[in-house]
């Protein structure tokens, strides 16, 4: 039984205290854990807040157990005053057999708030004169701090212009709606999300000329959108696919005809199109 103890004095009421007891036993016992300690008053001014056990093996082999017990004093003494945690009964088995093993007492001393007589050397808490404040410049911070929120400023202005936020909301760009809600979408590569994406471009194109939109209709829809006439064959396949899909109960052959990254990369171009020169369904 080897007992390893912190210092032996300075503790105040309410402070804790932690020993430990490492337990060599030999071979073919092992500790009772029905006899172990639990947490509990001990006396009327100690209480046993934690036992641990931890089971080790020595170097011979042997079993050994290492115990950390961790106690609360609550004495309040008027003068320094030595007070001793009582040892602690233990118990081994090897079968039948069994063992009484008991950690040692131990020995502190516990200390007083404060000194029962005051001292006649002055007031210790008089109060000494408040430190006066040096001055910091602020000059740097500040110029850092204005920066900082032009750039804020600035990235929030073309944050709301991006997404048609306050007074950007006139400008609508329904490609760029299109294009955000398609790169949500978690199976693009498979017939439901392609069927999806064809979708939510169909309807962007619906916002973007005012009405809905068929393929015999782009040749018009282009003619008042000079814009989009560089993507018109693009498009041509976007409406030749999606009737394939929907209509020709063909998708696999739209898929091949227009891939989903070419479906994505066509809502892009769209989209970019859409921003520079403002495509939108006044233009018709």
């Amino acid at each position: 039984m080897d007992l390893y103890a912190p210092r032996a004095f300075g503790y105040l009421i309410g402070d804790t205290i932690t020993l430990e007891a490492v337990v060599t036993l030999d071979a073919g016992w092992r500790l009772d854990e029905s006899a172990l300690p639990r947490p509990r008053p001990v006396t009327y001014w100690l209480d046993l807040k934690r036992l641990d056990v931890k089971p080790e093996t020595a170097s011979d082999g042997a079993p050994r157990y290492r115990l950390t017990l961790t106690y609360q004093t609550f004495y309040s003494p008027l003068e320094p005053r030595a007070l001793d945690i009582p040892a602690v009964p233990l118990a081994a088995r090897d079968g039948d057999a069994r063992q009484t093993l008991t950690i040692p007492a131990w020995t502190f001393v516990s200390s007083p708030l404060r000194e029962l007589v005051a001292s006649q050397r002055g007031n210790p808490m008089a109060l000494q004169p408040d430190i006066r404040p040096r001055p910091y410049p602020l000059a740097g911070d500040a110029r850092l701090a204005a920066v900082a929120a032009a750039m804020a400023a600035a990235s929030l202005l073309a944050f709301a212009a991006a997404s048609g936020w306050g007074p950007f909301a006139g400008r609508h760009r329904p490609f760029a709606t299109a294009l955000r809600h398609m790169r949500r979408l978690p199976d693009l590569d498979a017939q439901l999300g392609y069927e999806d994406a064809l979708q939510l471009l169909h309807r962007a194109f619906d916002d973007a000329a005012g009405y809905r939109l068929f393929g015999e209709d782009l040749p018009a829809f282009l003619a008042a959108r000079p814009a989009l006439t560089g993507e018109a064959e693009a498009i041509d396949r976007f409406f030749t696919a999606s009737r394939l899909a929907f209509f020709g109960d063909a998708p696999e052959t739209a898929m091949a005809l227009l891939p989903p990254e070419a479906l994505i990369d066509l809502a892009r171009r769209l989209a970019a199109t859409e921003r520079r020169s403002g495509v939108r369904k006044e233009a018709a």
